[in-house]
């Protein structure tokens, strides 16, 4: 790969970031004109060459090639309200029979920075039945950013994870109402990681003052790890664990089919793959593990997705259309890190998640031959249902949306979309050990909402 694409996929993989628009890591945002009707009908409708994304099956309803450029801006709102302490065995006693060491806020806002996820899609009809496309856009993406000092670091430092989707497709007309395409995708990857110290600083800190003037004894069996952790954890942006990857590929495919009973009504039914990406980071740091600057890898398990949509003409002017989504997220078990050298450990989170539905309904309504308006509202199935976690915000949302296609000329034209998403107040509790010596527990009250805007040229010709 030259130094002007590796250069170009960064750019790209880093202005991508999602925290409330689709379940957990999951990102809906394909396309504008999608977005304008809260992506109802997705595996159905052919209103540009989005459908390279979507369903390579309705590539075959195009009759002159298509370019599609754009994206979609995520002006997302999520804060975190709570509170986070430390306790350990070992301070234990009449007056503290709790062994608390240390308290304070866990609350935290803003913690997604505002994005931008991009697309473009190329559709080309080679002849009668036969359809050729191509694109790129982003199917999963993640950005959660804390201070460096705050309090819950060992659960909200710096988490993002990016992958790029670069699609080849294909599609075949079988019979007059039927189609089938199918699609390999390249996928592009980033991923970070970063844990640090937070409120272990503080009970580092007291431990240690308490030890120095008598108060705790401390067991010899455990003499080792607390010297450890008074020489490594000085304060609180001491970073506990770090581990990322800026080039790791993966391959996956995608496969569609619709069947048009007429020109008013048409169904589609769309399938995109799992998608196992294996990171690598050759300078891993975990002080749990007492590891500086060595290989680790983390492995991560993606879902695949099966989506059923139909498009239905009720009138000249209006159309409906609808869309049910279903991904596996239970294969997401866990975020697993291990040194390569002796398989230890590095970074470990349980992440419970379940299976997700996605249920949407959206209208189009052609004003004239040059403006169409539409909308659309969408509930979204968190992942996440029993275990949130800070890192990755999660939570059943739903989705009001308005959209806009202005034609300038027969062959250019332009869409505009808005979406408000409004999550659920989530409440949940998450606990980390320290070295076997100490608890780190904090209760959080998560509120979520986000703002998006989007804008895409398509030409024809």
């Amino acid at each position: 790969m030259t130094k002007l694409n590796k250069t170009l996929l960064a750019m790209t993989t880093l202005l991508v970031a999602s925290g409330a628009n689709a379940a957990a890591f999951q990102l809906a945002e394909v396309s504008t004109s999608g977005l304008g009707r809260a992506y109802a009908g997705e595996a159905a409708i052919a209103d540009n060459a989005s459908v390279v994304a979507t369903n390579p099956a309705l590539m075959s309803l195009f009759k002159a090639n298509q370019f599609s450029v754009g994206g979609v801006y995520v002006d997302s709102k999520i804060n975190m309200n709570g509170d986070v302490n430390v306790t350990s065995p070992l301070a234990m006693n009449q007056h503290n029979p709790k062994g608390l060491l240390a308290s304070g806020s866990a609350s935290h806002r803003s913690i997604v920075p505002g994005s931008l996820v991009p697309n473009m899609y190329f559709v080309a009809p080679i002849n009668e039945k036969f359809a050729l496309g191509g694109g790129m856009n982003v199917n999963f993406g993640l950005k959660s950013e804390y201070d460096n000092k705050y309090n819950g670091g060992v659960f909200g430092g710096t988490t993002d994870l990016t992958a790029l989707n670069l699609n080849l497709s294909g599609s075949y007309r079988v019979t007059e109402g039927f189609s089938a395409g199918l699609g390999l995708n390249a996928i592009y990857a980033q991923a970070k990681i970063e844990r640090r110290a937070g409120i272990i600083s503080d009970a580092v800190s007291r431990v240690g003052t308490a030890i120095d003037m008598g108060l705790i004894n401390i067991p010899p069996k455990y003499a080792p790890d607390v010297v450890a952790l008074r020489h490594s954890i000085t304060s609180k942006d001491k970073i506990l664990t770090q581990l990322q990857d800026k080039a790791a590929w993966a391959f996956a495919w995608n496969a569609g089919v619709m069947y048009q009973f007429n020109e008013n009504h048409r169904i589609g039914l769309a399938y995109h793959s799992k998608v196992d990406i294996d990171f690598t980071d050759r300078t891993a740091t975990s002080l749990q593990a007492r590891r500086i600057g060595q290989e680790g890898g983390l492995k991560l398990n993606l879902p695949d997705y099966l989506e059923f949509s139909g498009f239905h003409q009720l009138t000249e002017k209006f159309a409906m259309h609808y869309s049910y989504k279903y991904s596996h997220w239970s294969r997401l078990k866990n975020l697993y890190a291990s040194y390569h050298a002796d398989g230890k450990e590095a970074f470990h989170k349980k992440m419970y998640y379940r299976n997700s539905s996605r249920v949407a309904l959206g209208g189009t309504y052609n004003v004239d031959d040059k403006l169409t308006l539409r909308a659309g509202i969408a509930y979204d199935q968190a992942a996440a249902t029993e275990h949130a976690s800070a890192a990755i915000p999660d939570t059943n949302r739903m989705w009001y949306s308005l959209g806009a296609t202005y034609k300038f000329t027969p062959n250019l034209s332009v869409d505009l979309g808005y979406a408000y998403l409004k999550g659920k107040k989530v409440k949940f509790t998450e606990k980390q050990t320290v070295a076997g010596l100490a608890t780190v527990t904090a209760n959080y009250t998560s509120k979520a909402s986000a703002n998006l805007y989007g804008l895409n040229l398509n030409y024809s010709f």
